[in-house]
């Protein structure tokens, strides 16, 4: 039990993890590597202030200063209270390091937050995440790339992870609501607000299949040193970081860079040569620390996954007057929810020509959709 006094109030309560997180994240000194070692050191963020300060002067990195500032924790204990309430009017959902809900990927990094705030309809339990980034200022192709790739990325069924400003990361957002994708955004502030303004038109699709993570409390605004601390989780979230057209210097570089240092798969496309809104990508595939791609074939092969086979939705279709010949290549699709041109072709012993032209008038009848890599799926 803890029994603090800041007037004109008496606090009596037993603290909870929130609230000990939040005294640790207003600690002046304090950063995410530090407060991870006192966790560590005191089994639970709420023991840290069951302790004497002078206990952690035995921590590598926790000096003098840090335990003077530790000693004075009480004083924010109005702050602490008046972000809880926030936070509870808000549906803020606080997700714990620690907890089977905080995703492993992030838990992995040396400086991940001791506690995410969350909103949206989510989960990162067996989930595969692949972070898009790229310019703010990305011109046809660089959308045109950036929507054709998550297109071809749903076969494995990813959460699309990126940063909701303006340019390709508001492509990419958009791109996994059309595709059916849930899809997530790291935000450079607190969550009771949203930037750029003009982005709110997504947020309730968003929440419904998706939604927004922050380490900021609701009331830190949008500030450009914000940046960083936001491209981190970015990269320390996900599976895979994809670089959609950068210039040699912005967010997106410091993005994949971290996602280098965190040990993570870096992705970039290549684009014309001298054009300067692709010297990052090429910058990156140079010094060998991204992998070039040119599709999400590419992306799929190099992670190793494989499509996750999806419902079938034949019954609506045997309605649908099939020709002899259109009823074979229909037999192919019993057993399996996407097959390949040259496996249809293989099966049925037409010819791939005569194979390929069926599956163009199974398109037109609407029995079949064309992904990429030559794969076919019934609908």
């Amino acid at each position: 039990m803890l029994l603090y006094l800041t007037a004109p109030k008496f606090y009596f309560f037993t603290m909870n993890r929130l609230q000990a997180c939040l005294f640790l994240r207003m600690i002046p000194g304090l950063g995410n590597v530090s407060s991870k070692k006192l966790w560590e050191f005191s089994t639970s963020p709420e023991a840290i202030f069951d302790r004497s300060p002078e206990d952690f002067l035995s921590l590598e990195g926790i000096g003098k200063v840090l335990i003077d500032h530790l000693k004075g924790w009480r004083k924010y204990a109005d702050a602490v209270y008046k972000e809880e309430e926030k936070i509870n009017k808000h549906q803020i959902k606080p997700i714990f390091l620690g907890d089977p809900a905080y995703p492993k990927t992030l838990s992995f990094c040396p400086d991940a937050p001791l506690v995410l705030f969350s909103k949206g309809n989510f989960s990162f339990t067996q989930r595969r995440l692949i972070s898009i980034v790229g310019t703010r200022s990305c011109d046809a192709h660089g959308e045109k790339l950036c929507r054709e790739l998550i297109q071809g990325l749903q076969g494995v069924n990813p959460m699309i992870v990126s940063g909701f400003a303006r340019g390709i990361d508001i492509i990419a957002h958009h791109q996994a609501i059309k595709s059916k994708l849930p899809t997530l955004a790291c935000m450079a502030h607190g969550l009771n607000q949203i930037y750029p303004p003009e982005h709110q038109a997504y947020v309730a699709e968003m929440e419904a299949d998706g939604g927004f993570v922050s380490e900021f409390m609701l009331d830190e605004k949008f500030d450009r040193k914000h940046f960083l601390i936001r491209n981190r989780i970015i990269a320390g979230l996900s599976h895979a970081t994809v670089v959609i057209q950068s210039k040699i210097r912005g967010g997106s570089m410091i993005t994949a860079n971290f996602a280098h240092q965190y040990n993570r798969e870096l992705f970039a496309f290549p684009g014309q040569v001298g054009k300067a809104v692709h010297g990052g990508c090429h910058q990156l595939i140079r010094s060998q620390k991204a992998q070039l791609i040119t599709g999400a074939d590419d992306l799929i092969q190099a992670m190793g996954w494989t499509p996750t086979p999806q419902p079938q939705g034949v019954q609506k279709k045997l309605f649908v007057n099939l020709e002899d010949e259109e009823k074979v290549i229909f037999d192919c699709f019993k057993s399996v929810a996407q097959e390949s041109l040259d496996n249809i072709a293989l099966s049925t012993g037409f010819s791939i020509s005569k194979t390929a032209t069926l599956l163009f008038k199974l398109e037109m009848k609407g029995c079949v959709k064309p992904l990429p890599g030559k794969l076919f799926e019934w609908i």
